[in-house]
Formats: C-alpha cells, structure tokens, sequence
C-alpha cells in the first residue's frame, strides 16, 4: 500500500455516511468535510491509552478510499517504536498479519493495510484484535482491541447517504 492511498483515509472517501459521533460498541465514527469538495467522509475508529499518564499508544482507523470496495486500516503509533519488525495485526491469537510501518512524522508513526475478504471475515468473525509492535528495546507491545461494534460500525459506513 502507498502512502498517499493511506493519507487519503484521513479523509476517508466512504461510499457511505455514518452518523457523526455515533458508538458502535467500543468504536466510534466520525465524519469530516473532505477539503475542497461538497462531501464528507466517515470512518470508525478506536483508542488505546495507558493506564498511567493517558498517553495514546494506538489509533486505529477503518474507512474506505474511492479507489477500492474494501475497507482500508489506519494505524497510528507513538514515536520511538523499532521499525524494521514493523507491526502485527492478529484476531483471536490466530496467524498474524504483518503491516510494514510506512512513515513516521512528528505525530507518531504510521501503518496501514487494506483488509482483503479473509482477513476482513476474521475480524467480522472475531472478539479480539490484537496489534503488536516493538519498543526501542525490541521488546514486543501487544495492545488489545475489542471488535465490539466492528460489524455494526463498518455497515453504517456502507448505507447510502440520505
């Protein structure tokens, strides 16, 4: 995956438009104006903070580009993490899936990945992702995520705008 198809998910061109704000389970949508166009774009989305502090150690977010049906995966990652094992994404400790880390700004570091038919029926199917990724140490950092209101989520992406 190229960069600029994961930047365009910060923009999220949804062939579809979930209510702003709305929870699904443990993940939330959002909808901003694309810039410059008379259209908004929607995605869901989860954070994982430390318990000490607050400090967000992962965003995922899952939206659609205009260029694809299937759903594409943000990840954002704090600064400092090792680069070169990347980041793996596994459902219910099943096979992970390895995301190559494409960039790091001074907002963190960043990861994305179209979810394909299989891997996407995993998550329809699954209780629990987990992403994992090392620290400077390369001590591995395993952050669960609950797929709670995934499904329900990723339908409302989908509904025709009204």
């Amino acid at each position: 995956m190229r960069a600029p198809a994961i930047l365009a998910l910060c923009f999220c061109t949804s062939l579809a438009h979930a209510v702003d704000g709305q929870n699904f389970g443990s993940w939330s949508s959002k909808c901003e104006d694309k810039h410059g166009e008379n259209e908004s774009g929607c995605y869901i989305f989860q954070n994982r903070a430390l318990r000490e502090g607050g400090q967000r150690v992962l965003r995922i977010v899952v939206g659609y580009v205009a260029t694809t049906t299937e759903p594409i995966a943000l990840l954002s990652l704090p600064l400092g993490i090792t680069l070169p094992p990347g980041v793996s994404l596994s459902i219910d400790g099943g096979e992970p899936t390895r995301i190559p880390v494409e960039r790091c700004d001074p907002n963190g570091c960043n990861a994305g990945l179209k979810l394909d038919d299989k891997l996407l029926k995993q998550i329809l199917a699954g209780k629990q992702m987990t992403v994992t990724f090392f620290d400077p140490k390369r001590e591995p950092i395993a952050v669960p995520l609950t797929l709670e209101g995934f499904d329900q989520g990723l339908q409302a992406l989908r509904k025709p705008s009204k």
